[in-house]
Formats: C-alpha cells, sequence, structure tokens
C-alpha cells in the first residue's frame, strides 16, 4: 500500500476541507490562503489559480502516466488524495461547463450534448471510478459549477448581508455538510421547501431561480447529456396577477369542458415541474384560505388533480415560496394557515433591503451600479459607471430608505440614462425621522419611553416587521406595536 508523507497528507486533508466547505464563506477563503500559503489576501482570481496550480504539482507527483491508482492507497490517504483529485479536475473542466450552461440558456427546453463528455469520461474511467460512480460525479461537477454560476449571477454586492445569503443559498442547494449530501440527499431534496421574505424589489425571484436552476440533474452517459435542461426545471409563478377564478387552473390545471371558456385542456404548473425540478411560488402571502388548502394537500400528499377531473398526478419537485408580507402578521390575523407555514418552512431565507446593504457598506451602491449597468447594456465602462453613480448621489437624499430596493435603484439608473436625472419616492423615506431621533440620543433629552418609540421606530423602518422588530429588541409584538403607535 502507497502511503503519503506527513506533509502531503496534511496538504491534501486542507484541501479535503476546502472541497467540502461552503465557497462563499470566510472558512473557505481561510483554507485557501492556508493550502497556497499566503498571508495575504490575494484576489479572488489570483487565489484561485494559485491553489489550481499548486494542487495540480502536488497531485502529479502521485500519478503514473497521468492516471492515479487510487486503491492502492490506505483508507485515510485515498479519501484525501481522491478529493484532491476529484477537485482537481472539476477546476480543470469549470470553464468548459460555464460554456455549457450559457449554451444550455440558448438552447432552451432539450437537454444540450456535453462536448467534452467523452474526455471528461476518459479521466474518470483511467482512474477506475465504476459507469455509476463516473456519471454520478459528473452530475455533480454540473450541479456545483451551476449552483455557484447562478448564485454568482443573481446575488451582486460585498455587505455583510450578501455575503450571508450566498452563503445561505449555497447551504440551502447543498445542505449544511456537502458530504452528506453527496451520500444521501442529492436526489431526496423534493420534500424540502424553501420561503423567501424581503421587502419587493428585493430580488427574491432571482434568488429562487439561482435555487430552481441548481438542483441536482443526472448525467446520461448513453446520450452524452444530462437527463433534462435546467431551464425546464425550473417553473414559476406569481398568485398576485391571477383572480382567484383561474388561480386554481394555473396552479393545478383543468380539463377541457371544465367550466365556462375552459376549450381546451391546460396544464397547471404542478404538472409542468419535471422530477428533478423546482416550483416557485411568488406571493403566496397573497392567496385565500382555500387555495391554501389545496396547497397544503399538494405538499403533504404530492398529489394533486387538474380543475374538473378526479385523475391524481404526482408532482414530484421542490417548492420555493416567496413572500414581501410579514408572514408571521399573516399567520396572526388568521390570514395565513400555520400548517401550510410549517410546511414551507424547511429554510427561511430573508433577503436584506438595500438600505441595510448601503449601511453595512457604503460601497455597496457602486458595486451595483456597475452589475446593473451591465445587465441594461450589455457592457460595462468604468467611466460611465462613474457617472451614473454620480448622478445618483446627486438626484437621491443623503440616508433614503429606498423603498423600492434594488428594483428601483435599477429603474433609477434607466431614468438617469433617459432624463438626466432621477425624482425619488418622497413619501417613504424617514431619513429625517431617524437623524433627528439620534440626534436627541446623542444631546440625552429623551425620556425612556421616547428613547424605546424612536428606536422601535428606527428599526421598524428597516426591518418592515413588527415580529423581526421584537426578535432584535427582547420585547413581545403587542409592546412594540405599542411603542409603533399601532395599539
Amino acid at each position: 500500500m502507497k502511503t503519503l508523507s506527513q506533509g502531503d497528507r496534511h496538504f491534501f486533508s486542507l484541501v479535503s476541507r476546502a472541497a467540502f466547505s461552503n465557497p462563499f464563506s470566510p472558512e473557505r477563503e481561510a483554507l485557501d490562503h492556508e493550502i497556497v500559503g499566503s498571508s495575504l489576501k490575494l484576489p479572488a482570481d489570483e487565489l484561485e489559480k494559485q491553489l489550481v496550480a499548486i494542487i495540480d504539482r502536488t497531485v502529479s507527483r502521485y500519478e503514473d502516466k497521468g492516471h492515479i491508482d487510487f486503491k492502492k492507497f490506505a483508507s485515510g490517504d485515498r479519501d484525501n488524495i481522491e478529493t484532491a483529485w476529484l477537485f482537481r479536475l472539476y477546476h480543470r473542466y469549470q470553464r468548459a461547463f460555464d460554456g455549457y450552461i450559457r449554451d444550455q440558456e440558448i438552447q432552451g427546453e432539450e437537454p444540450a450534448g456535453l462536448p467534452f463528455a467523452g474526455d471528461l469520461e476518459a479521466e474518470f474511467e483511467q482512474c477506475g471510478f465504476d459507469p455509476s460512480t463516473r456519471s454520478k460525479n459528473i452530475a455533480l461537477f454540473f450541479q456545483l459549477r451551476r449552483a455557484f454560476y447562478f448564485i454568482h449571477q443573481a446575488i451582486a454586492g460585498r455587505s455583510d448581508s450578501i455575503v450571508r445569503l450566498r452563503m445561505q443559498l449555497w447551504r440551502n442547494i447543498f445542505t449544511f455538510s456537502s458530504e452528506w449530501y453527496w451520500q444521501f440527499l442529492c436526489e431526496k431534496l423534493e420534500d424540502f421547501s424553501t420561503l423567501l421574505l424581503g421587502e419587493t424589489g428585493t430580488g427574491k425571484s432571482l434568488v429562487a431561480q439561482a435555487i430552481g436552476r441548481s438542483g441536482y440533474i443526472p448525467y446520461d452517459p448513453g446520450r452524452h447529456r444530462f437527463t433534462e435542461s435546467f431551464t425546464r426545471s425550473y417553473q414559476s409563478i406569481n398568485l398576485s396577477q391571477y383572480p382567484t377564478g383561474l388561480l386554481e387552473s394555473e396552479l393545478f390545471g383543468h380539463k377541457k369542458g371544465a367550466f365556462t371558456g375552459a376549450i381546451q385542456s391546460h396544464s397547471g404548473i404542478f404538472a409542468r415541474c419535471s422530477e428533478h425540478g423546482a416550483v416557485f411560488i411568488d406571493e403566496i402571502g397573497d392567496i385565500d384560505i382555500t387555495t391554501q388548502v389545496k396547497l397544503l394537500t399538494v405538499l403533504q400528499d404530492r398529489l394533486f388533480s387538474p380543475v374538473g377531473s378526479y385523475e391524481k398526478l404526482r408532482f414530484k419537485g421542490r417548492v420555493i415560496a416567496a413572500t414581501n408580507q410579514d408572514i408571521h402578521e399573516l399567520r396572526a390575523q388568521k390570514r395565513f394557515r400555520n400548517d401550510l407555514y410549517y410546511r414551507l418552512c424547511s429554510d427561511i431565507i430573508e433577503l436584506p433591503a438595500l438600505r441595510q446593504r448601503i449601511e453595512e457598506n457604503p460601497g455597496e451602491l457602486t458595486i451595483l451600479v456597475e452589475r446593473l449597468i451591465q445587465r441594461l447594456i450589455g457592457t460595462s465602462s468604468a467611466r460611465f459607471n462613474r457617472m451614473i453613480e454620480k448622478k445618483i448621489l446627486e438626484c437621491v437624499p443623503r440616508g433614503y430608505s429606498w423603498p423600492g430596493n434594488v428594483r428601483e435603484l435599477e429603474q433609477c439608473i434607466r431614468q438617469i440614462c433617459l432624463t438626466g436625472g432621477y425624482r425619488a419616492d418622497p413619501n417613504p423615506s424617514h431619513a429625517h425621522e431617524n437623524t433627528d431621533f439620534l440626534s436627541a440620543v446623542d444631546a440625552g433629552n429623551l425620556s425612556a419611553r421616547d428613547l424605546m418609540s424612536g428606536y422601535c421606530r428606527l428599526l421598524y423602518g428597516r426591518m418592515r416587521s413588527f415580529e423581526r422588530v421584537a426578535r432584535a429588541t427582547g420585547l413581545d409584538r403587542r409592546t412594540i406595536k405599542k411603542y409603533l403607535g399601532h395599539d
């Protein structure tokens, strides 16, 4: 049996820890720096370049004619060097996977052939991977790259709340333990629902799409492609767009003749969702109790019937739901069923408001302006970005609350491009109230009640939720309402 030197054993152990850690986490960044032996904080691209190079050099020392026989290593060493080899192989093909992702987006719902399938399969075969493990690894490589690609594409920024959000999304897709996911859960997450909370315009639909397009999709070695396209695996519906009479049809479908005007059969969103897909139900807080009961049945039994039919169809996908309302207030008012909430809350992800992100990191505005301009016009110019940001700072009052969040910022950029200016929404901004309150605190002339009222108003202006303010202050919800004048 081959054994690793003590130094290489430590090295491969670090690589194994890095491979199974969250790529958006500070822990992963620290591990990467430790692996490359740098005490300086390197830019992400340079860090990745050095990381891949040093892993490649170290793994290569154990190769014979370009491949490794892992069976010749003792079990502990074998696991670590195999993980390092997989890590290196993944990075060798990640740019090719990026191109394949873009090609699949263009091709649409028909699965595209994987152009480098033969080379990738040969790499696994030469190192003794059996066909089943080979296919599973290729499927996992594709999922890892899609998840990183879509999370990075959906969420820009360096504020603390955005760093946490990216980490939480990765955990939502691969669970808190990548090893658990790989061994037990990669094809078993359909019963794990996600609830997205956040104000309007914070990007809930982009986050849902990142999750929904990043699910595990098996690899078909016979056809050198994956069993379905990720563009088909994600389906979405905004419930606020449909009147109650049509909502059930959009969710569950209907049979021809089921009601007046049903001149042909229609597949609802649950029927259109594929086996490895996800359904995004936006504005779930807007639906009536009757529809909530029917949704609950789908989540519990995984069965539904089209309107006008007794046929039972099976839903095999994952559910992602979102609302910009205070879900806890809806539950307290009996407008949202507790049993449905508990079916949706396997993971609850709260998206931060833009004002919170800017408070945490003023440079967040610069990053978002660059990303939004790139999205709007398809290119980016540092000079143009600076001119747009300068106009925003001239037009928007200091401390502006950005009530429309990132969506409002996007419209702000459009308006500046067309008119040379932007008229900020004058009503929701409470910046002057916050300034007055903080000045009064600094002067030390507030009573205890005024201090609590002002503090609760400041928090509520940011959080827009009695429940969240209560958690932040350690007070009960009724006391928060009293201080806010909502008795």
